[in-house]
């Protein structure tokens, strides 16, 4: 069962003959005593499971020491049902991050904020965690802020400042602006997303620039079989024509097709065009010429009046050598997104990765250094574009994806996420601002002051109880880093630049501490800096072994440096969803879905150790893991004894 479930497979599965076979294989008093489970039977177990094991999920959320963060969004399956995933991310008796799926409710009435609200608070309430839910990261749909009103005023806080915003969605409307201009979105509905291309749409993508006309000639090569082998005859030709082994053994590549305005299919697709933009040039002339020989009159030489030239061949579609320009630019522009959301889009849990480094991504402490790294570099292309002659869409896309960015950069005060996490990040402190943000004290003053707020109000005098907690193992330093990590590894200061400000509470702020009162923990640290700071890579595992010496500030540490940058969760829900959802599925209830993805994230988290066995009671179990290896083998040796007489009792009835 916990295979059916973990791999999205179909309940019917535990019906297939050869897996059946598989099993009497392995034990024939499977088959004997008729112990093969049916789909019914998976479906009824999952629904026990679920209900058996959600009391230890609440026990194991309520004992978080910390707050409880919550990432939801909405999402329509294969088989018509509008469903909301909701992920919470917290952290263990440990101190170590963990995240699950709480519920996937259908949302069957109108969208709003309200009737997404009930859901949530529904699933939360069913947890009994009311009382330790912290931030929500959610996307810019504005049926999400009247949800967080009513959130907010169901939970007792401010629902405003408890939401963060999803940095992917932000970097979407952004990279959108910078291929397409103003108002995507509208061009995005004006689209029928159909494989081919009508004429009417084929003109609305030729207006949008060279993307547009790229877009159109690789619709138009992925729909016609003709233009696609003989873009890979071309290639194939030159290959074989080299000299050098290497280049002989490769082979043709085909283009990639945008996915409408999903901008990194974008960037996918202006890169491969790049790539083979000598091939394309021969084939679209070779496709010319073959046109022009087959419609030309034997007679008279001259073109039939009632050929229509293809469109790939009309001089308007054609990619110029600026347009050709644009499009590198654009794809290094592109590579800056990407880099960037790919180092965000992680969960922000430590894990080994490729090349033997340990570490993560998706860290919320790089948010507000994501904005300044990105309108760092279109800065840089706004400057050069504002002498670059052609075309006008280069120009003034630059600008507008600058501006989508800048929007939501200056409104990251709603919320004193993002400034607690970088300003507790001991790497970066109140440094980063003060080196970043010099030209604008107001900024860094606001900055401050909500920070300080936080502290003050919500854990100055909070009562903590220290947890045991592993220490962190020794992490290997990692070699190599994209442009936008190598942004941030740059931005790591010397005792010199932090000390040189020290932090100042605002009047207002200021506790009426005594001398007799607890030390403020906040402006002890902020004094604290040493210089083996500056390499420390993780900070979560920095506040853990500091717990003892600044117990209710690494706790405010603690929370806030958990909380996520992008919904990116609730986006891989939704894949496994839609794996599990499939068209020979269609007729799945929405119960069986929501508890089948919510079992699935358990496991995987490994709260619950397994769904199985399905066969062997569970005191059965608890009694056989406790006996001897001796006593082991003896059962086993009376099991099959047992099996060999049923077997020979079944010969006396054929």
């Amino acid at each position: 069962m916990e295979w059916i479930v973990e791999a999205n497979l179909s309940f019917e599965t535990a019906e297939h003959d050869k897996l059946r076979k598989i099993f009497a294989y392995l034990n024939p008093c499977v088959k004997l005593c008729d112990a093969n489970l049916s789909a019914t039977s998976i479906r009824r177990k999952i629904v026990a499971s679920y209900e058996q094991h959600k009391t230890k999920v609440m026990e194991v959320l309520q004992s978080s020491p910390g707050l409880i963060h919550v990432s939801f969004d909405g999402w329509r399956s294969g088989n018509r049902h509008a469903l909301y995933g909701i992920m919470c991310f917290f952290q263990d008796e440990k101190n170590k991050p963990r995240k699950i799926v709480l519920g996937v409710p259908e949302v069957s009435t109108r969208h709003s904020g309200t009737n997404i609200a009930a859901e949530v608070l529904e699933i939360i309430d069913s947890y009994g965690i009311k009382n330790k839910i912290g931030y929500f990261t959610l996307d810019n749909a504005e049926n999400n802020d009247s949800a967080m009103a009513v959130i907010g005023g169901e939970l007792g806080f401010d629902g405003r400042k408890r939401r963060g915003r999803c940095f992917g969605h932000i970097l979407n409307l952004s990279a959108k602006a910078l291929l397409f201009g103003s108002n995507p979105e509208a061009f995005e509905n004006q689209l029928s997303g159909a494989a081919a291309l009508s004429e009417t749409e084929h003109d609305l993508w030729r207006r949008r620039g060279p993307v547009g006309k790229l877009h159109n000639l690789v619709v138009d090569i992925d729909r016609s079989d003709v233009l696609s082998y003989l873009l890979r005859g071309v290639q194939q030709a030159d290959m074989d024509q080299s000299i050098d082994p290497r280049v002989r053994a490769r082979k043709p590549l085909n283009i990639v097709v945008d996915n409408d305005t999903r901008w990194l299919s974008q960037l996918y697709m202006i890169r491969r065009a790049i790539k083979l933009r000598p091939y394309l040039d021969v084939m679209i002339l070779k496709h010319k010429q073959a046109w022009e020989q087959d419609n030309r009159s034997k007679r008279t030489g001259l073109m039939r009046r009632s050929a229509v030239q293809p469109r790939i061949c009309l001089s308007e579609n054609q990619l110029s050598n600026k347009d050709w320009d644009v499009l590198e630019h654009l794809a290094t522009i592109l590579g800056f997104y990407e880099v960037t959301v790919k180092t965000l889009e992680g969960d922000g849990i430590q894990r080994k990765r490729k090349r033997g480094w340990v570490g993560s991504y998706g860290n919320i402490w790089d948010v507000i250094q994501g904005f300044e790294f990105l309108m760092a570099k279109l800065e840089e292309y706004k400057a050069f574009a504002a002498d670059y002659p052609d075309p006008e869409h280069f120009r003034i896309n630059i600008n507008l994806g600058w501006q989508k960015l800048n929007k939501y950069y200056t409104i990251l005060d709603e919320t004193p996420i993002y400034y607690v996490a970088l300003a507790l990040h001991p790497a970066y402190r109140w440094g980063w601002f003060e080196e970043h943000w010099g030209k604008h004290p107001d900024w860094i003053a606001t900055a401050k002051e909500m920070v300080q707020e936080v502290w003050e109000t919500e854990y100055r005098n909070l009562e903590v109880v220290l947890s045991p907690g592993n220490e962190p193992v020794a992490k290997r330093r990692r070699k190599y880093q994209n442009a936008f990590e190598e942004y941030c590894e740059q931005s790591r200061y010397e005792p010199s630049s932090r000390l040189s400000t020290p932090t100042t509470t605002p009047a207002r702020m200021r506790s009426s501490a005594t001398p007799e009162s607890p030390r403020d923990e906040y402006e002890a640290w902020q004094q604290s800096w040493v210089p083996t700071d500056t390499d420390i890579r993780d900070p979560i595992a920095y506040w853990q072994d500091n717990r003892a010496q600044y117990p209710r500030l690494s706790r405010m540490a603690l929370d806030f440096l958990t909380i996520q940058p992008m919904s990116a969760e609730c986006e891989r829900l939704f894949s496994a969803a839609g794996r599990l959802v499939t068209p020979l599925r269609s007729r799945l209830e929405v119960d069986i879905i929501g508890m089948c993805l919510v079992l699935r994230s358990w496991i995987q988290a490994k709260i619950i150790d397994d769904l199985d066995p399905l066969f062997v009671p569970t005191q059965i179990k608890v009694e056989s893991s406790a006996r001897s290896e001796a006593g082991a083998r003896e059962s086993m040796a009376s099991f099959l004894g047992r099996a060999r007489e049923l077997a020979e009792e079944e010969k006396g009835w054929e």
